[in-house]
């Protein structure tokens, strides 16, 4: 009775356990490479070697003493010396990070932002770029290191330039005593010149003026009245032009906790489509050769729906910079909503052309964190949030 009460509760823990843990497929990542050994940026953090394969990471003294503190950054950083590498990276990057997460789940409590980082050095020295791959993992943020430097130069700068202003000074006062004399003869020649001029020739030249500005005003009162029809269309401009969204600084709460929502732009699919064909104008050569356009944007979205990062992959250099123009005129998406709570997300768009309506749209879309089967409703934020 008592080993069956214990397999009771043993199995009974393992299942709270696999509750809390995180799953691969729901977590966002951010992505960077190098072309040199990865090098972190601040001293509170541990090292812990990752692992392929499924068998979980050894445990370490190290990576056990931080599961109850705050972790708020993890980075995977892993090597690729040869092509053929990018064939198997997400593969497995996967393995490493289920492997951390069997072992650790703890260090996923707080939502740590997650980081893939290549070493990406083709044909560089695989030993010595293994040495600085693995997970490392911060506690209480990325701290930066001081800047003495700069401090010093502008310490430095200040008696330098209070010394040097002294010697300006006199410099001026010298030539200000040397100009007054000569500026008070000018003055009293001026006036002489002033009293004899005859009084009789600036009566002369003012009338002609007068009778000008009288001739030229006549022709402007014509000309607004002509104007006056014209100015309505010029006022009706700025009514139209829409406001962009504005961010927030926190995650934003629905007035219900169990409503949710993919990311999506304003207006749904077709909002995204209308977006696409006003911003991507194409021209003659690229439509009759429209079967070799496409790209693979992905967005990286904040709680905000602000664009963080985007990644463009694209072989043709006049499709991929007008893509990237119209990813930069995009307004603030409608964040992703789960558990009543805006978190962050990645979407996956394959732009093509569209030949019924004759403009790029996106045909396939790929969302992470993946939304629940009720969650495909593109709602208005009105409808989510409290007024």
């Amino acid at each position: 009775m008592k080993n069956l009460l214990i397999l009771f509760f043993s199995v009974i823990c393992l299942m709270m356990a696999a509750q809390d843990a995180p799953v691969y497929d729901e977590m966002v990542f951010d992505s960077d490479s190098m072309a040199k050994a990865f090098k972190p940026v601040g001293k509170n953090y541990i090292v812990l070697k990752s692992k392929r394969g499924a068998d979980g990471m050894p445990k370490t003294s190290s990576g056990d003493s931080i599961k109850a503190l705050n972790i708020t950054d993890i980075v995977l950083v892993y090597t690729e010396n040869e092509a053929s590498n990018l064939a198997t990276r997400d593969v497995a990057n996967r393995e490493r990070w289920e492997n951390l997460i069997k072992t650790y789940p703890e260090y996923f409590k707080e939502s740590p932002s997650l980081l893939n980082t290549c070493q990406c050095v083709i044909g560089g020295d695989a030993e010595a770029l293994k040495k600085t791959q693995g997970f490392y993992v911060f506690i209480g943020g990325k701290q930066e290191a001081p800047e003495p430097k700069t401090v010093a130069k502008k310490e430095e700068a200040k008696p330098v330039a209070k010394k040097e202003e002294p010697k300006v000074e006199k410099k001026k006062e010298e030539k200000l005593k040397e100009e007054k004399p000569k500026k008070e003869e000018k003055v009293k020649e001026e006036k002489v010149a002033k009293k004899e001029e005859p009084k009789e020739e600036k009566v002369k030249e003012e009338k002609p003026k007068k009778e000008k500005k009288v001739k030229e005003e006549k022709p402007k009162e014509e000309v607004t009245k002509k104007e006056e029809p014209k100015e309505e269309p010029v006022v009706e401009q700025p009514v139209v032009a829409k406001v962009k969204k504005t961010g927030y600084a926190a995650p934003k709460k629905a007035k219900d906790a169990k409503v949710c929502r993919p990311p999506c732009y304003d207006g749904g699919d077709e909002g995204l489509n209308n977006f696409l064909k006003e911003a991507i104008v194409l021209t003659k050569k690229q439509k009759r050769h429209s079967g070799d356009l496409e790209a693979t944007v992905t967005l990286m979205l904040n709680f905000d729906g602000a664009i963080k990062k985007t990644i463009l992959l694209c072989l043709d250099e006049e499709f991929k910079k007008q893509v990237e123009d119209a990813v930069k005129q995009m307004d603030l998406w409608n964040p992703a909503v789960k558990g009543g709570i805006t978190i962050k997300s990645q979407v996956k768009l394959v732009l093509k052309y569209d030949n019924s309506t004759k403009s790029i749209k996106p045909f396939e879309t790929v969302i992470t964190p993946r939304p629940a089967p009720k969650c495909t409703e593109c709602l208005d934020d009105s409808q989510v949030f409290p007024q």
